[in-house]
């Protein structure tokens, strides 16, 4: 192996000799160039052209592609902290020209570009900026006729697909007229919201829960033989006092059920048993309050309740129309609303259609309850505050919300058929809207109407019970107020046993004129209330200069 072997082999090899070097030199202005120093300048030249096309390869194989751009030599260069090669990174192809009078000798055809006359060109008008803009997509049900939203011919040639197809599955396999869809159902459908079997469980506990407020209903006394047989009812009798707490799960049931048959108990052992039956019915009262409790802050408070939504609503429109008169439900139902209400996670704005009758009904509702003396005004303020929650939190959705409760309220105040019940509902649905809301609704209407119930209150009782006996008319008043329909048998079984003087044929229209009064004297003091926390807080906002 000689030296000139090594020159020889290198020579070969080589893509670049000397005479390449002199042209390039040329090209940047250098003239003369040496035999010796093109040699010597030629492998190093050849070296770095090497170097940086494989590194340039390596990027258009990291981009997934077979054919090598202008890019990947820029890449390159950088990548070798060298400068980039401009002017060459367009997208049409390069355009080689033949030399004339040559055969392998060609060039690429760059036209020289005068800067003046890329000056003169006008320049390209600026893109337009990215901008937003909102129209209506439906008023009150009808969509709009502006130009963003479709046009009527546009929206039954984009149905027209579906139309089709509902029409084929009708020819080809429809097996009855329950399981065809026409177009319009197979375009929109129905929306349905699939729960897992662990969320069907606990929606399921849920109403259980709910449901349990209901009071049972009252079990009916056992008929006692009357004159003979006495003493065989004085022997179970007797031995039911001394074991009540197996003999008599219901004390007060059967307490009433001896005393209607004309029996006499031990005074001890009522006394006993009546004691362990409300014991029984507040330990039970107490553990169904705490889970009612705990149902309704999950409600509350759990952040995939959304859902449960429709389940939901569809069980408070359900249970309000089953159970009007039930009062402990209704207070159960409206703590369900509020509480759906109270959720962040929880949307019902496609619900409202459900849930507005049924809060409605438990504000203005005529009767509410089964017994006169039960507390359906607190269940009416309670469904008052729900129905000003829901105006505040969709009314920016729906602007008709309020004016069409307000407008409720104020129909069922200026209707004087409607009950005073219903009266004091619309009292407080006003209330709850605000001081606006009572200044202009409520206001102009209330001496009229305070006269109006001042007038009802003063309404003198028809007088024909004994004048001997007021005691016993007026507990007898209390007592039917307190006292539930399926309770008269007890009374009635009492009243043959001590038969009480106001049960005359005129005492009922009394008790109702009573009823009424108390009923007047509620929504009197209500009205009284309203105006004077408004005239109290805002009425100087209302008030004319100088007043």
């Amino acid at each position: 192996w000689r030296a000139s072997d090594e020159c020889t082999l290198r020579t070969h090899m080589s893509l670049l000799d000397a005479s390449c070097i002199r042209v390039i030199a040329e090209s940047v202005g250098i003239a003369q160039v040496s035999d010796e120093v093109a040699e010597a300048l030629a492998p190093d030249v050849e070296y770095r052209l090497r170097d940086i096309v494989q590194e340039a390869l390596k990027f258009m194989r990291h981009g997934r592609r077979e054919t090598l751009t202008c890019d990947d030599i820029n890449f390159a260069l950088r990548a070798r902290s060298c400068d980039p090669l401009y002017g060459y990174s367009g997208t049409d192809p390069p355009r080689f020209c033949r030399a004339k009078g040559t055969q392998d000798v060609y060039y690429l055809d760059d036209a020289e570009l005068n800067l003046a006359d890329l000056m003169a060109v006008p320049l390209p008008s600026m893109p337009r900026p990215p901008r937003f803009t909102a129209h209506w997509l439906a008023v009150s049900g009808v969509q709009p006729d502006v130009a963003e939203n479709p046009t009527s011919a546009e929206a039954l040639a984009a149905a027209q697909p579906a139309r089709a197809a509902a029409s084929k599955r009708k020819r080809g396999g429809g097996n009855g007229g329950g399981d065809e869809l026409n177009g319009d159902e197979a375009l929109l459908g129905q929306a349905k919201q699939v729960l897992w079997a662990e969320q069907q469980v606990w929606l399921e506990k849920l109403f259980e829960i709910i449901r349990a407020s209901k009071p049972a209903a009252p079990q009916p006394a056992a008929p006692q033989p009357a004159g003979g047989g006495g003493g065989a009812a004085m022997e179970v009798v007797g031995e039911g006092a001394a074991a009540p707490a197996t003999s008599h799960p219901g004390g007060e049931a059967a307490v009433a059920a001896s005393r209607a048959a004309g029996i006499s108990l031990d005074s001890s052992a009522e006394r006993a048993e009546a004691e362990a039956a409300q014991r029984r019915d507040a330990e039970a009262e107490g553990g169904h309050e705490a889970a009612l409790g705990s149902a309704l802050r999950s409600v509350a408070r759990e952040p995939s309740m959304h859902a449960y939504a429709p389940y939901l609503c569809q069980f408070v429109e359900s249970e309000v129309q089953r159970n009007l008169q039930c009062l402990p439900m209704l207070f159960a139902l409206m703590r369900l609303v509020r509480a759906m209400l109270s959720n962040l996670s929880l949307n019902l704005e496609a619900y409202l259609q459900q849930i507005l009758p049924a809060v409605t009904t438990c504000v203005v509702g005529r009767k509410l309850c089964a017994a006169r003396g039960d507390d359906h005004w607190s269940l009416r303020a309670i469904a008052a505050g729900v129905m000003h929650t829901i105006a505040a939190q969709y009314g920016d959705r729906f602007t008709d919300l309020q004016p069409r409760l307000t407008k409720t309220y104020r129909d069922a105040l200026e209707d004087r058929k409607r009950a005073l019940t219903t009266h004091f509902g619309a009292l407080l649905g006003l209330r709850e809207f605000g001081p606006h809301a009572v200044h202009k609704l409520l206001l102009p209407m209330m001496p009229a109407y305070l006269q109006l119930v001042h007038g009802v209150m003063s309404a003198p009782l028809p007088d024909a019970a004994p004048a001997a006996a007021p005691a016993a008319a007026a507990s007898d008043i209390v007592r039917e107020m307190a006292q539930e329909p399926g309770d008269a048998a007890p009374a009635s079984a009492a009243s043959e046993s001590t038969p009480a003087p106001s049960a005359s044929p005129a005492a009922p229209p009394k008790r109702a004129r009573l009823v009424r009064q108390m009923e007047a004297l509620r929504v009197y003091d209500a009205a009284l209330a309203t105006c004077g926390a408004y005239l109290f807080r805002h009425g100087h906002y209302f008030a004319a200069p100088g007043a």
